[in-house]
């Protein structure tokens, strides 16, 4: 990823003192399109999004990382917006985030794998309610405190989110956890969280394991037990690599009497610095959702 270094290094007089460093970066995103969506209004639309990350940080002597984020974006042409501030420490395979923080079950490994177009999407995403990193408006959805650890091929995470320390209003606080593991082409991930998105008793769980053949195709299923989707959600993906094209799949199946299973078909084509993605898509409503678009990092 392309990174644009704003500030200098700061050196140390002496050899024997680690040296200090202090630089902001900007990082993110572009995406643009055609997304159809059955029954909608208008289904046929432009969709879009730019989105630039904001990163400033400084290390310590002792190598200590502190550092905080902030976004700026635009969706489908709206209004620019920003958000609240990300703050964190680190250190070697520790780091601890305030403000507006990532959560424990958002980041859990796996748990995204099944999406596909320009826009990343699937209908075997989590289904719930539950606090993730806000990227948009001003006010964070609370004061949130986060950590994880990383050594060699593990990965834990907590999160605590407390909604109503800036609002004053009533609900209660949501905790996370998520555990992330992989040796070889094996891949884990368990994640919960209770009273998400700060209701009380609504509670959710996931697992999901994946399987990589000589790094040209992968195999996975994912299962979610969200109180507040209202039952149970198995999905089953696979991708597969040919040359600058990737092929994508999944099913998914919601445990609720009348949702119909839903399915998605996907492509990539690597353009060199950009991809062109498209899927077709069905929903637990019997729904269909295509888009084909391009995607850019930088």
């Amino acid at each position: 990823m392309k990174k644009i270094l704003l500030a200098t290094t700061l050196l140390a007089s002496t050899a024997t003192v680690a040296s200090a460093e202090t630089g902001v970066t900007v990082s993110g995103y572009g995406r643009f399109g055609l997304e159809y969506l059955e029954g909608r209004a208008e289904e046929t639309q432009i969709a879009s999004r730019l989105r630039f990350n904001i990163d400033g940080k400084t290390e310590t002597d002792s190598g200590v990382t502190f550092g905080g984020r902030l976004r700026l974006q635009s969706t489908d042409g709206g209004a620019a917006s920003t958000n609240a501030a990300l703050f964190y420490a680190s250190y070697e395979g520790f780091r601890v985030e305030v403000g507006n923080v990532n959560t424990a079950f958002d980041s859990a490994g796996l748990i995204y794998n099944s999406e596909m177009g320009f826009q990343d999407s699937s209908y075997g995403d989590p289904q719930g309610a539950f606090f993730a990193y806000n990227s948009t408006g001003a006010v964070a959805p609370g004061a949130g405190i986060f950590a994880s650890y990383s050594m060699g091929d593990f990965t834990g995470r907590i999160s605590y989110v407390n909604p109503d320390q800036m609002t004053g209003a009533s609900t209660d606080a949501e905790v996370g956890v998520s555990f992330d593991y992989a040796s070889g082409p094996f891949a884990v991930s368990l994640a919960a969280y209770q009273d998400g998105a700060g209701v009380a008793g609504n509670d959710g769980f996931f697992l999901g394991a994946a399987y990589t053949i000589n790094d040209a195709a992968t195999v996975g299923l994912n299962y979610m037990d969200e109180d507040a989707a209202g039952g149970r959600v198995v999905t089953l993906y696979g991708n597969y690599t040919m040359g600058a094209t990737t092929l994508r799949a999944y099913v998914a199946d919601l445990d609720v009497a009348g949702a119909d299973t839903a399915y998605g078909l996907g492509a990539d084509y690597d353009l060199g610095g950009a991809r062109l993605s498209g899927s077709v898509q069905q929903g637990y409503a019997g729904q269909t959702y295509a888009d084909v678009g391009v995607r850019f990092d930088f």
